[in-house]
């Protein structure tokens, strides 16, 4: 029936694969719990979650519902993370606001078709209160590290809170922070010389007044572009510094409001939202030949990529080309030399009308040094500037930035030398009854919603399954790890995100492995992190524990 139904809604039929993870992420069915309980979690059995953002907020709603005794360790004052952090002019969602949202909490009164910061924030500050999340977090606690104890079969995590040293234990360490930790400031020399103001886009000073400023804008990514919009009409001068173009995808509904009629329809007609959640979602459950992963026999063929990366490529030309018919100079500036998804391609809010502005100019070339009155480019080009605005992106530690230490004191950071690596996206050995949320190995393939939802599914089935069978630690095998990355590595050779040509950005790790990504359908990942692979782990069963069983029905007599 689901299927007849979406092929009324969406206009083509649901591939089998894809069938269940519609009807979960478009929001039909809210639990799909494949591990069902024997037994309650044991007295005393501890999760700890660290970071309260979007994946923190999610693991939290689940591990309550499954029954779990949780807490969440976190840094700043307030739910949110990236949300509450990212404060820039412009800052908003870049998925549709329909499927970049919990399947399981959907809000029928999104304003805009892509919300802003402050709107999302406050939608996920709504869902941690509906569900009493906020009771179970230590806010302003910063995460140091985590030492697992053999012995006693615990982790135990070192903090500060106030100033002052604090120690938490947990049979289940989940990390929740997100690859997006910290602000990545660029290499410049001499910029402590520079007079003005310098403020990166991850951590705004809004007491900064740029009106009329002249003002230099480093880096032309998602946040760029959006800081580019918003502030253009404000300052006096902007010269924007691009190190290489970006693929701009058009989004004509960048800035547009939702209609109320839709929104009411929503609100008060059941299963509205859901149907609306599965058309946005749609692009993204059929089968995706040549958009990432190349063709051989097409590229040899046609000398291009693949059949949907060629058309989207074309798209983005099209689209280029109607902006600036009239200025082949410009269209060669803002042209990428290299198939989409080599860097993230970047959907329109009105970036390639902010260049025709006349207080608007966009400069190639990398930003190399600094002095008092503005900046110098790496070919010697000097610029002078009252402000330097920084969207350069973000740090993507994946746990680096803390001391954890698994069996036999091995530290994570060490064991991610020379990259970090993951099984599933999740895991990794020798660190038993650890999660890492959004490891490497798990991004680039759905919205951030999406993943994580089906990380927190997967994470629960593993702390099921740790409960009905008495187990103390769970510990994913080094062989099953490489068979995973091995496959992974091999299908990401013949993937965009390798076959980048010049392109550079946060995809690859120091600059040369691609970690992010996972080279498979995401209805692939859904059905694959369902429940673990037993065969995949070394366990130690809790002492004097069995694995529960059903209980005997005894006869009833009359």
């Amino acid at each position: 029936m689901f299927r007849a139904m979406s092929r009324l809604a969406l206009g083509i039929d649901i591939p089998e694969m894809s069938v269940d993870p519609a009807l979960q992420h478009a929001g039909f069915v809210t639990d799909t719990r494949v591990s069902m309980p024997k037994a309650l979690p044991p007295a005393g059995f501890k999760v700890l979650v660290v970071g309260a953002g979007m994946m923190g907020i999610n693991a939290a709603v689940k591990l309550q519902q499954a029954g779990f005794d949780y807490t969440i360790l976190e840094r700043l004052d307030a739910v949110g993370g990236n949300w509450l952090e990212n404060t820039y002019p412009g800052a908003a969602v870049d998925t549709p606001s329909r499927v970049y949202s919990f399947s399981f909490e959907p809000n029928a009164a999104w304003t805009k078709y892509y919300p802003t910061g402050p709107e999302f924030l406050s939608y996920l500050s709504r869902v941690a209160e509906k569900y009493s999340v906020n009771e179970h977090i230590h806010f302003g606690t910063t995460v140091t590290g985590a030492q697992w104890d053999e012995a006693r079969q615990i982790w135990i995590v070192s903090a500060t809170r106030g100033g002052e040293a604090v120690t938490y234990e947990a049979n289940e360490l989940i990390m929740a922070v997100g690859p997006n930790n910290a602000p990545n400031y660029p290499d410049v020399k001499n910029l402590d010389s520079f007079k003005g103001a310098v403020i990166h886009g991850a951590r705004w000073d809004h007491s900064v007044d740029l009106a009329g400023k002249k003002v230099v804008l480093v880096g032309t990514g998602c946040s760029g572009v959006q800081i580019a919009t918003a502030l253009a009409d404000k300052v006096g001068e902007m010269v924007i510094i691009q190190r290489q173009p970006e693929h701009i995808i058009p989004n004509p509904t960048a800035h547009d409001p939702v209609d109320p009629l839709e929104i009411w329809q929503m609100e008060n007609i059941p299963f509205v939202v859901q149907w609306k959640r599965l058309q946005s979602l749609a692009s993204a459950l059929g089968d995706m030949h040549g958009m990432v992963m190349k063709d051989a026999e097409y590229a040899a063929k046609t000398g291009g990529f693949g059949p949907i990366n060629d058309a989207m490529r074309q798209m983005c030309r099209s689209y280029l080309e109607s902006h600036f018919p009239d200025d082949p100079e410009m269209q060669a500036l803002l042209w990428p030399t290299y198939p989409v998804f080599s860097k993230r391609p970047i959907l329109d809010c009105g970036f390639y009308n902010t260049l025709k502005k006349p207080n608007v100019r966009i400069v190639r070339g990398a930003m190399a040094e600094a002095f008092d009155g503005g900046i110098i480019l790496a070919d010697g080009t000097r610029i002078e500037c009252d402000a330097i605005l920084l969207a350069t992106g973000y740090k993507l530690h994946f746990g680096r930035q803390f001391d954890i230490r698994g069996r036999n004191g091995k530290t994570l950071k060490d064991e991610f030398d020379p990259y970090p690596y993951s099984y599933e996206g999740m895991l990794i050995p020798g660190f038993p009854n650890f999660v890492f949320m959004g490891a490497p190995y798990s991004y680039l393939v759905a919205n951030h919603a999406v993943v994580s939802e089906q990380q927190v599914h997967y994470v629960i089935e593993l702390l099921q399954w740790m409960v009905n069978e008495g187990l103390s630690s769970v510990d994913v095998t080094a062989a099953a790890t490489r068979a995973f990355v091995d496959e992974m590595d091999a299908g990401l050779a013949n993937s965009a995100w390798v076959q980048c040509g010049d392109a550079h950005g946060y995809y690859r790790d120091k600059g040369a492995k691609v970690i992010l990504a996972v080279p498979r359908h995401n209805s692939h990942i859904w059905h694959v992190t369902r429940s673990p692979r037993i065969g995949d782990f070394a366990v130690v069963r809790s002492a004097g524990a069995h694995p529960a069983s059903e209980p005997e029905l005894t006869l009833l007599t009359i």
